[in-house]
């Protein structure tokens, strides 16, 4: 009687699962309507998980130059669902023919395998070492009757490589504020390479656009940001294989996932 029972509870359990109700990213219609149907199957927490899930996988999806910084801070929370041809150009082909629990485990088993991977990874890269950002500043820089913003601040090579080139990001807050006032990415090349324990100043004019305005001259408490995204040996060779936000960001969605 129990393997009977038993026997009875699998077919139950299986065919819940053979028949949970799946995305059509078809036609926008089709989409809302079995997004409709998905939803009405699901207790609240499920509801949360599978709203996790579909905004990461939109925003794995995009382009990282589109995401412009978003990724920095509250990626999850300000992903765009509200442009129909995103959603199905983008998403479609992730979630056509899944259920909901099928896109949350499957998404959880993938973010597991490249957490594990790239963590080790930079256990690597801590064998090698890195960049260290000294004294990061913004501040305004009058020159005869032109004014501009500077963004200062020096680097030290703690690896135990030649730098011969650096990527940066740079990210311009105040205290409280979760959007930045501006943020860029830039590549700095070291002419003759900076060697181990070398240490160099650098002042770079910023790019045209936010971090040119005026508001920002006399804004009190700002905080300038300085983030190594990689760099290069004296071969050429990028030395980080990892991004730390991204990494970041993937922690925290398995976390919620959970």
């Amino acid at each position: 009687m129990k393997r009977s029972g038993l026997a009875i509870l699998c077919c139950f359990l299986l065919s819940a699962c053979i028949f949970a109700p799946v995305f059509d990213p078809s036609s926008w219609d089709a989409y809302q309507r079995s997004l409709a149907s998905i939803k009405a199957k699901l207790s609240n927490d499920d509801l949360r998980r599978l709203e996790i899930a579909l905004k990461y996988l939109l925003i794995e999806a995009t382009p990282k130059v589109e995401l412009d910084g978003q990724i920095l801070t509250n990626a999850i929370a300000t992903a765009n669902f509200t442009n129909p041809y995103t959603i199905l150009a983008r998403l479609g082909p992730r979630i056509d023919g899944k259920s909901a629990p099928a896109i949350i485990q499957n998404l959880s088993i993938k973010l597991d395998a490249e957490i594990s991977e790239a963590e080790a990874r930079l256990q690597s890269e801590k064998a090698v070492g890195t960049i260290e950002i000294i004294s990061p500043t913004y501040y305004w820089r009058r020159s005869g009757f032109l004014e501009q913003p500077i963004i200062e601040f020096s680097v030290r090579n703690a690896s135990k490589v030649p730098i011969s080139r650096a990527y940066f990001r740079t990210i311009l807050t105040s205290p409280n504020r979760s959007i930045p006032w501006a943020k860029q990415e830039f590549v700095q090349t070291f002419r003759g390479g900076l060697e181990p324990r070398e240490r160099q100043q650098l002042s770079i004019p910023p790019r045209p656009g936010d971090w040119n305005d005026k508001q920002l001259r006399d804004l009190p408490n700002v905080e300038l940001k300085v983030v190594v995204v990689n760099f290069e040996d004296a071969n050429g060779q990028k030395v980080i294989a990892v991004d730390s936000d991204i990494l970041d960001l993937k922690r925290k969605v398995r976390a919620l996932l959970r």
